[in-house]
């Protein structure tokens, strides 16, 4: 068990090690626990789906680009970035609360943010998937629950190490007086990051080119 667990370790940091970064970003837009939380479960529920097409990969998924496929996703952190810009700039974030129940803003709030860390976590998921797709298959069914709850506890202390980060008010204040630069910044050359390291980029002009 204990060379399970090693390697699982192993597994997740090589894949992980520059999601943490990611982390520092999406901490970085929230403020309050509910954002915070929504933050949380959009990691998780990105690291479940990226084990579940790790598992499937090597037959299901094998013949598919999915590290391609999903670094296409690289555009969504350039739009999150761009519309963040835009509402700092033009000042909407408080424009028309008045006008909806309080609780039904937070909700959508909510969810938007889980959505948005969701999608950034699989958009850098390539790496993961192609790990995962050569580790599982080595695993019994109770190796491979082992290694799914080393992935869960890693995850977790990945989360406290962000916001442990984020919160530090030197950080925080830095963040608050120039988030409406940072943050989009931030975003932007994530988005870039994922379609440059996927090779999404490249694989979308050499389709086009096969097409032509």
């Amino acid at each position: 068990m204990g060379l399970v667990i090693t390697a699982s370790l192993i597994a997740f940091v090589t894949t992980e090690m520059d999601d943490l970064l990611v982390m520092f970003i999406l901490f970085s837009k929230v403020r309050g626990f509910p954002e915070k939380t929504a933050v949380v479960l959009g990691k998780f529920l990105g690291l479940f789906l990226l084990v579940a097409a790790g598992k499937l990969a090597s037959s299901v998924l094998g013949m598919l680009p999915c590290g391609q496929i999903l670094g296409l996703l690289g555009f969504l952190p350039i739009v999150i970035g761009v519309r963040f810009a835009v509402r700092e700039l033009v000042g909407e974030k408080d424009r028309g609360r008045d006008s909806q129940p309080a609780f039904v803003l937070r909700s959508l709030s909510f969810a938007v943010i889980l959505l948005e860390a969701l999608l950034v976590t699989l958009a850098g998921g390539g790496d993961n998937i192609a790990v995962y797709a050569s580790f599982f298959p080595s695993l019994s069914g109770r190796e491979f629950v082992i290694s799914c709850v080393v992935f869960g506890v890693m995850q977790a202390a990945w989360c406290v190490i962000a916001i442990s980060v984020i919160s530090a008010e030197s950080i925080r204040n830095y963040i608050e007086e120039s988030k409406g630069v940072i943050v989009p910044a931030l975003f932007v050359a994530l988005g870039l990051y994922i379609l440059i390291k996927s090779g999404a980029l490249v694989w979308v002009f050499s389709q086009g080119r096969v097409a032509a």
